[in-house]
């Protein structure tokens, strides 16, 4: 029965998603000296009330509060709030007891579940593990396999004075394990009880939980609370995780980096993730893990990320540091980013919802993804399933026509088209190129080998590739897309929207203000190059936030949506939400766009790795 499980797993993710890491205390240590060395995934916030505190004070805190909007918030808190009520019977408390239990610190942690693949289930007993026949010894293996690369979960939550609260839950907790034939083993150490349930089939790991001076230690794995309980009191039960090289070497450029001190930390270990679940899968994926490891994906060492709310200048500060060892050969060698402009260029247009340009060396890493193709293809296995079919086919040299007219600059923007829909955001890629004739007359060539399928008409001057739309059954309420492609300027301009890529090119001839000469965006640029100090980019990004929100606000105004909500008469939700809509009206628009101020991100090469950054300016009301 797995309602049990998936409760414990519910309870767990609505206390971290609603608490935080606390500080650490003179009376127990941090949740990265109670986690072992060999932890996979690490989350920690905080503190809890800090964070709570510091959401209130943030744009969408302030908007929430605004008296224009608040009525509509407590509207829609007040549905959630109902709808929880009826998990109430099983959960056991309410939606706002639940929120409130985390007071300090909340950390969880994947660790490595070495179970004994000897178990079986009981309906098998010992008539399974007595069978000979190949089915049955396929069976023992398949489960062995998964015991010994199972996953484990730890946790610890601060409840403070909520922990009459946190108990009330755990005990209610107990109970429904108890129906889901677990069985309750009273375990302690040091005098301190632990309640252990272990699990009715092999297939399942024991879940416990103890709580001690107001703190919820909670685990699903045997033992797993009792090491806490052992570090915390200061007894070595080998490497924390704060000792941990990689953890360290992978979150401080994180900590480090910060103006403020991070709410948020995380720490992943990617290859070891990854070796496990492929080894406990098997098949397949089993056979060919060793080809990859031989490859360097070792060399993966950590990805770590830090995140900080509540500065005088950045409302949010985001970091993020992939953790790659040298060299990059290998599987490593596809990763090749470069230097270069990060100025919009010219058929950027002034209203675009977000700017993302980055270089990379494409020769190299089509160098690098030739050499992994040859480990399993055979030798120049891109020249024979790409180069020569292509050659054949269209008398295209994708190496010299293509790749290597690249220069290597890609650019990404987004715009809202309207009226409003669900998929209203386009998006167009500019791929810059070396030299534009060149690549005009490859496209043309391209555009000949599928007559019928690629229509070509003008743009004023410049020639406009389109492909064919969604056919008749696409849904009447969606934007329709119209895919097409054109030489503007240096760029190779392709879209999911026609209307988009008129403005480009109405952008690159100055017919329409362009993005780079708005002052927003010249304060986000200023920002990142006093962030990068001596570091050079490979990617920058410029987010409009409130242009990202007209199109939610726009949908949820519109005559469509209110329709929608009312003729959802199934939908108890979408009733509740129709009546909030109509008894309290939307605020005007401009109301809510002063909290919000442009973000922007960019990213960089190190000697350790990839570093990535990403912040909020914090608006003036």
């Amino acid at each position: 029965m797995k309602l049990p499980l998936l409760l414990f797993s519910g309870i767990v993710c609505t206390l971290c998603s609603a608490g935080a890491v606390a500080a650490e205390t003179p009376r127990r240590p941090g949740a990265s000296q109670l986690f072992p060395g060999d932890a996979l995934v690490y989350a920690r916030l905080e503190d809890a009330e800090e964070f709570q505190a510091l959401v209130g004070e943030s744009s969408v805190g302030r908007m929430l509060a605004d008296p224009a909007v608040r009525p509509l918030v407590e509207e829609a808190y007040g549905i959630g709030a109902e709808l929880f009520e009826r998990l109430r019977g099983q959960v056991g408390v309410s939606l706002d007891e639940l929120l409130s239990i985390p007071q300090g610190e909340v950390a969880i942690a994947v660790v490595p579940l070495d179970a004994s693949g000897d178990a079986v289930d009981e309906a098998g007993g010992q008539a399974e593990s007595q069978d000979e026949s190949p089915e049955a010894i396929r069976r023992r293996l398949r489960r062995r396999r998964r015991s010994e690369n199972a996953f484990g979960l730890m946790g610890v939550i601060d409840a403070g004075g909520q922990a009459a609260v946190a108990e009330q839950l755990l005990e209610r907790l107990g109970d429904r394990l108890l129906e889901g034939r677990y069985v309750y083993r009273e375990a302690a150490f040091d005098g301190i009880a632990i309640d252990r349930y272990a699990p009715p089939t092999a297939n399942r790991a024991d879940i416990e939980f103890c709580v001690r001076d107001g703190v919820v230690l909670f685990a699903v794995g045997e033992g797993l609370v009792e090491s806490m309980l052992a570090r915390w009191q200061g007894e070595t039960r080998g490497p924390t995780l704060a000792q941990g090289a990689d953890f360290a070497a992978a979150i401080g450029p994180c900590i480090g980096a910060q103006e403020i001190a991070p709410q948020l930390t995380f720490f992943v270990d990617p290859y070891e993730v990854v070796r496990r679940a492929v080894r406990g899968v098997g098949g397949p994926p089993a056979m060919v893990w060793p080809m990859i490891e031989e490859m360097g994906i070792a060399r993966f060492r950590g990805i770590a990320a830090s995140s900080a709310f509540g500065g005088d200048f950045f409302e949010r500060l985001l970091h993020v540091h992939v953790l790659i060892d040298t060299p990059r050969d290998g599987i490593l060698s596809v990763v090749r980013p470069a230097e270069g402009e990060v100025n919009p260029p010219g058929w950027v247009p002034a209203d675009v919802m977000s700017y993302t340009t980055l270089h990379w060396d494409l020769p190299a890493t089509y160098a690098g993804v030739g050499r992994i193709f040859d480990r399993f293809q055979g030798e120049d296995a891109l020249q024979r399933l790409v180069e020569k079919p292509l050659k054949q086919r269209l008398d295209v040299d994708f190496r010299q026509e293509v790749i290597e007219q690249l220069s290597g600059r890609v650019t990404i923007t987004r715009w809202y088209e309207r009226p409003p829909r669900l998929n209203s955001q386009t998006q167009m890629w500019g791929l810059q190129v070396k030299d534009p004739a060149t690549a005009a007359a490859t496209l043309e060539t391209f555009a000949q080998a599928f007559p019928g399928q690629v229509q070509k008409e003008n743009e004023g001057s410049t020639v406009v590739y389109s492909g064919r739309g969604p056919g008749r059954n696409f849904p009447e309420n969606f934007r329709r897309p119209t895919p097409c492609l054109a030489i503007v300027g240096n760029q190779l301009l392709l879209s999911d929207s026609r209307e988009f890529l008129r403005r480009a090119i109405r952008a690159e001839a100055g017919a329409l203000p362009r993005l780079r000469e708005l002052p927003e965006y010249d304060l986000v640029a200023a920002e990142v190059g006093g962030l990068l100090g001596d570091e050079k980019p490979f990617l920058f990004s410029f987010i409009r936030s409130a242009e990202m929100l007209r199109q939610f606000y726009e949908m949820a105004a519109s005559p469509q949506t209110e329709a929608f909500l009312k003729s959802a008469e199934n939908s108890p939700v979408a009733a509740k939400l129709a009546a909030a809509l109509e008894a309290n009206a939307l605020p005007p628009y401009d109301t809510l766009t002063k909290y919000f101020a442009p973000s922007g991100a960019f990213a960089y090469n190190s000697s350790t790795g990839i570093h990535f950054t990403s912040f909020s300016i914090k608006a003036v009301d």
